[in-house]
């Protein structure tokens, strides 16, 4: 559990003590650290820092304990749906719910399971899996996701089944990109002549010229007129005074 504010805090040391009691409880082992914001820094190492940073209290839950390195561990070819540990995603799913439910509802030490299992209210695998299915077919970096995309509205509407009250808030975060709405354009590409074209036209044109006007003075003048016109005029001498 990577925070912002001091293991400490009130809020931060409420919450980590409800996710150990619940990691203990399934055998998973839950630790928490702490790292400061770099302000003067515009990458965030943690998603969380995003929301500390308008002192909002955050956490981010990762399996790694120090944060990657620009573009690392961020997927590839071979990240794809039939790679995904559907057990550990539900066992993850589990864990959070579980932690969230005891603390929102403050449920800490009545030992009661929300999401037991065989109950109505138990992590339902196929559930889980559409949700992969669905997550794995859709692009959900910056650019490539919309206000109104059809995944934040999906998002909404199972959102809206099981609460009374949802909103949609979109907020600009700072960073070292920076994303447009507009992410589809049309991209006209035209085939020209090259510039040997071009040179071969003016030729054969000049040609075609040349020997129209020749054809043209022959049959006016005559061949003596063609000739005088690309004769050399005599100079003149200057007749001294």
């Amino acid at each position: 559990m990577h925070v912002s504010k001091p293991p400490e805090n009130p809020y931060i040391k409420q919450i980590f003590e409800e996710f150990s009691d619940v990691s203990k409880e399934m055998g998973v082992s839950v630790g928490i650290k702490h790292k400061k914001i770099n302000v003067s820094n515009p990458r965030v190492a943690w998603e969380h820092e995003q929301f500390s940073r308008f002192r909002v209290t955050a956490l981010t839950l990762s399996e790694m304990s120090t944060p990657p390195e620009f573009l690392e561990s961020t997927g590839g070819l071979h990240d794809t749906r039939e790679s995904t540990d559907v057990e550990s995603v539900i066992r993850t799913v589990r864990l959070v719910s579980e932690s969230l439910a005891r603390h929102i509802y403050g449920l800490r030490g009545r030992n009661i399971d929300v999401f037991a299992e065989n109950s109505s209210l138990a992590i339902n695998p196929r559930y889980v899996r559409s949700w992969l299915d669905l997550l794995s077919r859709t692009p959900r970096v910056a650019p490539f996701l919309q206000k109104n995309d059809p995944f934040i509205a999906a998002l909404k509407k199972e959102l809206s089944e099981h609460t009374s009250d949802v909103h949609v808030q979109s907020d600009a975060l700072e960073g070292m990109f920076t994303f447009y709405d507009t992410t589809k354009a049309t991209l006209n590409v035209y085939q020209v002549a090259s510039v040997t074209f071009d040179l071969l036209f003016l030729l054969v044109l000049g040609s075609y010229l040349i020997v129209l006007f020749c054809f043209l003075v022959i049959s006016t003048r005559g061949v003596d007129d063609l000739i005088n016109i690309f004769r050399r005029p005599p100079s003149r001498k200057l007749k001294g005074a």
